[in-house]
Parts: structure tokens; sequence; C-alpha cells
């Protein structure tokens, strides 16, 4: 009996955000003042120690940290989404295919990045991780270790461009997987949750898997 052969699939490089491995913006300075600790604290959460399973030998998981299935739980994802203000289809796009990515970029409507509006959003595809708030971790995670990012100063407040980029099989280059813009406070605010360290975190101890020290 003959084997059946198997159909490729055709991979359509216009569905994709090309982009160059090393660009201008990546070269943009900010202040010193921006790498104070609270720098080093979202390099160790998000980086070092990352909560994500898939880009982490050491993670710091949220189990680790005394909570129980926190994702599973509505309030705990409203109050996490609650602090940068996102809303799915509004400032929080995810789709499970990456060939997917332009097509959400292009619905968000920003035609420029790093851009210089004064609004927090994520827009990125699946990652591996458990759910796409662990994904946006994860792309966060990267973004942070590979140097692609950039941060500006606008009326007192740092927000962080971050860019995650791959490779997609029979394509050559690279391509955006994620593009996100947080507040540096707000990567702070999401690890004073994950700690248990905020009044939002305490208000969630039903979810905990042990008692507060």
């Amino acid at each position: 009996m003959a084997k059946k052969e198997r159909k490729s699939i055709l991979v359509n490089e216009n569905d994709y955000l090309k982009v160059e491995a090393d660009e201008n913006w990546l070269h943009d300075t900010v202040g010193k003042g921006f790498y104070d600790l609270d720098f080093f604290r979202i390099i160790d959460f998000f980086v070092l120690h990352s909560p994500c399973k898939e880009s982490s030998y050491s993670p710091k998981t949220l189990e680790s940290l005394g909570w129980k299935n926190p994702w599973h739980s509505r309030r705990f994802r409203d109050t996490f989404d609650g602090i940068p203000g996102f809303a799915d289809g509004k400032s929080f796009f995810f789709h499970e295919n990456k060939n997917h990515f332009l097509k959400m970029w292009n619905t968000y409507g920003i035609a420029l990045f790093p851009g210089d509006e004064e609004r927090e959003y994520a827009v990125l595809t699946y990652a591996g991780e458990s759910n796409p708030r662990m994904d946006l971790l994860h792309h966060i995670r990267n973004a942070f270790a590979h140097g692609r990012f950039a941060v500006k100063k606008t009326h007192g407040e740092y927000y962080i461009y971050l860019e995650d980029v791959g490779t997609i099989r029979q394509l050559s280059g690279i391509f955006v997987m994620a593009r996100i813009c947080l507040k540096k406070a707000t990567l702070i605010r999401w690890i004073d949750l994950f700690e248990r360290k905020s009044e939002n975190a305490k208000r969630l101890y039903s979810l905990y898997s042990v008692s507060e020290d």
C-alpha cells in the first residue's frame, strides 16, 4: 500500500510582521534615574526568576509564592488586568497562531513602535505557557532578556516598550510575536500582587494556599 504524501502547508510572509535584528529604536537611551532598585526588582522577578515554567530553570512560580491556582479565579485575573487597565479586544489582544499577530496589531491601530502613545497595551501570540496572561509574562521575559526594549519618560512616568521576536519555519528573518507597552509602575504593582504585598493581594486571601507570613 502506497504511503500518503504529506501536504505541505504554505506559509505566506505577508501574514507576518518582519523586523530587523538590530533597529534604531533599540539604541534609544534613558536617564540613569530609570535604573534604580525597582528596575533591579523587575529584572530579578520577570527575567532571572520568571514565573513562567517554560522560560526559566529557576522559576519563582505563583504556587511557590503561596497562591492556589490563581489564574482559575476571575477575581485574580480582573485584579491583574485592572492594574494596567487591560480590556480584551481593546488593549489586550491574544491569538494562539503566530500568523495572527500582524492582523491584531493593525486592528489595534498603532502606526509606529515604539510610539508616543500614553497608553498601556499588549498584543501577543501563544508562547507555550498555561494561559494568555502567563504567555504575556513569557514575552516580557524574552524582551528584557534579549535587550529588545526601549524606555520613554512622559509626564513623570516611565513607559517600557517591549518586543519579542522569533523565527518562522520556511521563512527567513525574524518576525514579531509580541509588542507590549507597560508603565514601570505597572510591573512593580504586578510583583507586589504576585508576592502578596499589596492591598489588592490581601483582598484575594481566599486564593492563598498558605497563610500570610
